[in-house]
């Protein structure tokens, strides 16, 4: 069965075994989840139990004699113990009645949070011929539906899908500008004392913004899976029992969580999936109450999380991943309406919201015609030989006077500094929604590429628009942050300081010599992997590249 988060995927299985003789075997991923729904359970008087690996011989002893007497209807097990073959070989000797399931997308390798475990859940036809499986889940697209039922060896199975569509739910996403804390705030001042989920992508963001928050008069705490045990645990259990309003997570919180009233959940950069973000969201508004979903982004994330795909040896789950990472960052990027996209993503098939999302509020928002400037890009990448990523060609237009372009003679092009009139940023935007319409790609080392349709932009056959309040995130920069033009990993760039700082000790020159701040800043912000993309990062030529570029670049892929 598919159902959204909050859509009662817990009732479906449990009435039926309130009906039922025996006792039915719940798999469940987290001890959390194990201890929240049992809790849950013995709060409305059902008896149910879960072993753990917290527990000791004598409390599993005491929980298998309660279920060989009859006195338990729920045990709950994790995926590891149930692959045991003394476990096995306990249930064989129990009234089971069925088997579920839960958060079954784990066992799919094309899943978001494969798990290998469960992937071995396989075995249970084979060892409980006569039993029936029920697998639940809120988040399968449909090759990883066909997994499942291949993997868990289901003959002739019922499918129950569920509309992903979740109406109490606003959802709105946003360039995030520097560390996006100012937009936070302004977010929160619609949500005092609710309670919410704010997700990060580190351990040190979890705590640096949860500390920010409470300086900020607001009340929250961390979570992410370098705290100890019982702390993780202690402030799991402050948040659920609202002593706290905010918790400031990694990933490693939150899922099956069940508390109800959470009225928003933010990301503060892009998830690595459509499934993580819209499982994630789906913690909010588990009450059918109004809640809303904010997501933060920028560029830099899409580079971020791709580089984690690099130690991956298997081309064909890489590029599986790949795809996943280009998903998100279009839904994010994207002026489809948010929940259709979802929808989509999903193959479900639902209306545009009309008033559920931010895209569709400002579906009438003025437009603005961009084809000139798209003709200039599209010129650029042309006359470049389409051997050139983003910054480069936007340097080209606006005119720089980087070590490189001149190198190459770029300053001799016809279309050198026709692009003044933009920021960078706006220049961004105007990329991304011409490879969002897929009139240019990205290819081997993000070079951009022109497709069938740039030829008709050139030819002026074709016409380009877009939101005009897309085009107005540098006008929102300016008005934030003074200072700084762009965005960057503020964590790696002082990384970079400290090595710089190294080697200009080791050389006895001053540290500005080898790469200066705003330099240090584009490859925090690019984050280069290689020597090629690390030669189109501003501030750094040939020479500099010899020199420093290996030892900067291992700062970087650490």
């Amino acid at each position: 069965m598919i159902l959204p988060t909050g859509g009662g995927k817990s009732l479906v299985f449990q009435l039926p075994t309130m009906m039922m003789d025996g006792i039915t075997i719940v798999i469940s991923p987290l001890i959390a989840l194990m201890q929240d729904q049992v809790a849950a359970l013995l709060a409305q008087k059902i008896p149910a139990a879960m072993i753990s690996s917290a527990q000791t011989y004598q409390e599993v002893d005491d929980i298998l004699t309660q279920a060989h007497n009859g006195q338990l209807k729920f045990l709950y097990l994790s995926p590891e113990r149930l692959n045991s073959n003394n476990t096995i070989e306990i249930l064989q000797n129990l009234p089971v009645n069925f088997f579920v399931i839960d958060e079954a997308h784990c066992i799919s390798q094309w899943g978001h949070e494969f798990r290998n475990d469960y992937r071995l859940l396989g075995k249970l036809k084979q060892n409980f011929p006569n039993k029936s499986i029920a697998a639940f889940t809120a988040t399968s697209t449909d090759n990883v539906t066909d997994d499942i039922l291949r993997e868990l060896r289901l003959e002739n199975p019922l499918l129950l899908k569920g509309s992903v569509f979740r109406k109490n739910i606003f959802i709105s996403a946003e360039r995030r500008i520097g560390n996006g804390q100012a937009q936070l705030k302004n977010f929160l001042l619609r949500h005092q004392d609710e309670s919410g989920i704010i997700y990060v992508s580190s351990r040190k963001k979890a705590e640096e913004l949860s500390t920010f928050l409470n300086q900020s008069g607001y009340k929250s705490l961390a979570y992410h899976a370098g705290m100890p045990p019982r702390e993780r645990e202690q402030n799991f259990r402050i948040f659920v029992n609202d002593k706290v309003n905010i918790m400031v997570a990694t990933i490693a919180f939150g899922m099956g969580i069940d508390k109800s009233d959470i009225r928003f959940v933010v990301h503060m950069s892009l998830p690595k999936s459509l499934e993580n973000y819209y499982q994630e969201i789906g913690r909010a508004g588990r009450d059918g109450e109004e809640s809303e979903a904010l997501l933060l982004f920028n560029a830099g994330d899409i580079a971020q999380h791709k580089r984690f795909l690099t130690d991956i040896s298997d081309e064909v789950y890489k590029n599986h991943l790949d795809t996943k990472i280009d998903s998100i960052y279009k839904y994010a990027t994207g002026e489809i309406c948010f929940h259709k996209q979802i929808a989509d993503y999903f193959h479900d098939n639902i209306e545009a919201c009309q008033n559920r999302c931010d895209n569709c509020l400002s579906a009438d928002d003025k437009r603005q015609d961009i084809t000139k400037e798209a003709q200039m890009l599209l010129s650029t990448i042309y006359k470049t030989g389409q051997n050139f990523g983003k910054n480069y060609i936007i340097d080209i237009l606006r005119g720089s006077r980087e070590q490189k372009l001149l190198a190459n003679d770029a300053d001799k092009l016809s279309v050198y500094d026709i692009g003044g009139h933009l920021s960078k940023k706006e220049w961004f935007v105007i990329i991304e929604r011409l490879l969002e319409l897929k009139i240019i790609t990205m290819g081997d080392f993000k070079a951009l590429k022109l497709t069938q349709d740039a030829i008709e932009i050139l030819k002026s056959q074709k016409l380009v628009d877009i939101k005009s309040s897309r085009l107005q995130v540098d006008k929102k920069a300016k008005a934030v942050r003074q200072v700084e033009e762009f965005d960057f990993d503020r964590e790696l760039f002082e990384k970079l300081r400290e090595k710089r700082t190294e080697l200009a000790s080791e050389m006895g020159v001053p540290a500005y010599i080898i790469f200066s701040d705003k330099t240090l800043k584009h490859l925090a912000n690019d984050m280069p992997t290689n020597k090629e993309e690390m030669l189109e990062v501003n501030g750094v030529g040939m020479k500099k590249y010899e020199q420093f570029g290996e030892e900067f670049l291992a700062v970087i892929n650490s």
